[in-house]
């Protein structure tokens, strides 16, 4: 579900361009994110179901729910890090760019500028790692995964 929906976003942005979609892409994603985390609920919920008998520990839910959310995760990452090298390689230039434009439209300084100018140019050479790119990636929808994972085991338990 997150490969699909990271493949869906990343074609919508392809088509109508990183400017235009900077705009509504962060709550695009974010909600694309939620949506294949809701898979952590109901994992939990037919385990308990179908393999407890209707019951399960804070514990067991938990695990449960946080294997679902690192296969999320990777799955999520690994689709990223081959769009951004087949299909995005300007993106860190794209983001880069956006990122100081806004910071000159909101009236920075030059050398708040050039500190930020100098910090993107340092992330973006560690993003052509695919490990950092893609440890970097993984760490967008683990803490949304994470709370998912803990909520859904404290409203799922049963004794």
């Amino acid at each position: 579900m997150s490969s699909i929906l990271m493949l869906i976003v990343s074609s919508i942005m392809k088509v109508i361009g990183f400017q235009k979609f900077a705009e509504y892409g962060v709550w695009v994603g974010f909600t694309c994110i939620i949506l294949s985390l809701v898979l952590v609920f109901f994992g939990i919920k037919t385990y308990r179901d179908e393999q407890g008998g209707g019951q399960i520990t804070f514990g067991r839910a938990f695990q449960i729910g946080i294997l679902v959310t690192v296969i999320s995760c990777v799955c999520y990452s690994l689709t990223w890090v081959v769009c951004y090298y087949n299909f995005f390689p300007n993106f860190m230039d794209d983001f880069g760019a956006y990122q100081l434009q806004k910071l000159k439209e909101s009236g920075e300084s030059a050398a708040e500028i050039a500190k930020q100018t100098t910090e993107m140019n340092r992330t973006k050479e560690l993003y052509q790692n695919p490990f950092y790119n893609f440890a970097v990636t993984f760490m967008e929808p683990f803490p949304v995964g994470l709370l998912m994972t803990t909520v859904s085991a404290l409203v799922l338990k049963k004794r």
